[in-house]
């Protein structure tokens, strides 16, 4: 039996290793009141929003060290126009000033978007930060940069949740598909960090090994699934590849046949995806990016629809009253009465925060 929580589903056994963070959610009667207020405003699909959002993604870097075929940075809509304070990096203490605002309300904290997570200085601070406010903290990343005291310290700093992006099931698709060769460095690193795991005897994180499936690497399915039971890592998710939002120029490929698998069933329906006529991310989430910059949500890669920025020129502008802003409140509107009609979500992959079209064997 699987119990479906956001966009992913899980048994109950996978479900013990994050009981322990899940319980504390419900020791907190701001998030529980916050939870009801927001789930009242997103069925009412009111303008204004009760509460605050409960389940956010901040950009801790916009920097990465790998070239992803797949990674929206390379698409022809991408936009980083934000303010850049500390090159692409979020200060932590402008990080800090987010959690202090909004953290008591918070179920959970994504931190990433386009960029590295582990390329930050204080990554492993900010996630002990969110953690004091008893949040879910999840990070997605290629992994490549960890070494064996890091391993430690992503155990330690309480982490409750890892992604692994890793679309190759040998050291060939590997590097065609991340434009670096890593496979073995980053195999080895999820060890450094499962055996991190035990020393410390820690159930978190939950490590989860993502793959999306394109040409070169649709045969090494069954590969990746024994390579992640070598592992010891907890889920293996296969993705279907998103061909929308594929640079052919930029990676010299002649054509779609170069990168969509042979197997269409392993390419992503949007049509299907269209036909959910709702979505509830206006209300649940929001994205702040590495510049402060506020987005209603990740698949706004273009910055089309900017609702305020948190801080400004080093001073901190605070995010309720962006929360509760005309433009928040407009475009909660829009979702609401046109949602086919706006760009971002005609293209997105996973509206009403739900992947479960973009999932096909987990």
């Amino acid at each position: 039996m699987q119990i479906r929580i956001l966009r992913r589903r899980y048994t109950f056994l996978e479900l013990r290793v994050l009981s322990r963070s899940i319980f504390k959610l419900f020791l907190s009667p701001k998030k529980i009141v916050n939870f009801l207020l927001v789930s009242i405003s997103r069925f009412l699909k009111t303008k204004d929003c009760l509460g605050l959002p409960f389940n956010i993604n901040i950009e801790p870097t916009g920097s990465c060290n790998y070239e992803c075929v797949k990674c929206e940075r390379f698409s022809d809509s991408y936009r980083d126009e934000g303010q850049i304070v500390q090159g692409k990096h979020m200060p932590f203490e402008h990080y800090c000033k987010i959690i202090e605002d909004i953290g008591d309300f918070l179920l959970s904290v994504r931190l990433w978007n386009f960029g590295e997570p582990l390329l930050h200085k204080d990554i492993f601070r900010m996630i002990s930060y969110a953690k004091k406010k008893n949040i879910i903290v999840a990070v997605s990343s290629n992994l490549s940069l960890l070494s064996a005291a890091g391993a430690e310290g992503l155990v330690s700093c309480g982490l409750d949740y890892l992604i692994v992006s890793f679309d190759g099931g040998s050291a060939r698709t590997y590097s065609l598909y991340h434009g670096a060769d890593y496979f073995e460095k980053v195999a080895e690193n999820i060890k450094a960090l499962v055996y991190a795991k035990k020393k410390l005897k820690s159930l978190t994180p939950f490590i989860e090994l993502q793959f999306i499936v394109m040409r070169e690497n649709e045969g090494e399915l069954a590969q990746v699934k024994r390579l992640s039971e070598e592992l010891g890592v907890n889920k293996v998710t296969f993705l279907r590849v998103d061909k929308e939002k594929i640079n052919f120029r930029k990676f010299n490929l002649l054509n779609r046949d170069d990168i969509l698998p042979e197997n269409w069933d392993y390419v992503l329906d949007k049509d299907s995806i269209r036909l959910i006529n709702r979505c509830n991310n206006p209300w649940e989430g929001t994205l702040i990016r590495y510049s402060g910059l506020v987005l209603p949500c990740v698949e706004d890669i273009g910055e089309t629809h900017p609702m305020g920025r948190v801080f400004y020129e080093g001073r901190y502008l605070g995010f309720k009253q962006i929360w509760k802003s005309e433009n928040y409140r407009n475009f909660r509107a829009e979702i609401k009465d046109r949602i086919n009609d706006i760009k971002i979500c005609r293209n997105c992959a996973q509206r009403d925060n739900n992947i479960e079209d973009q999932i096909f064997l987990c």
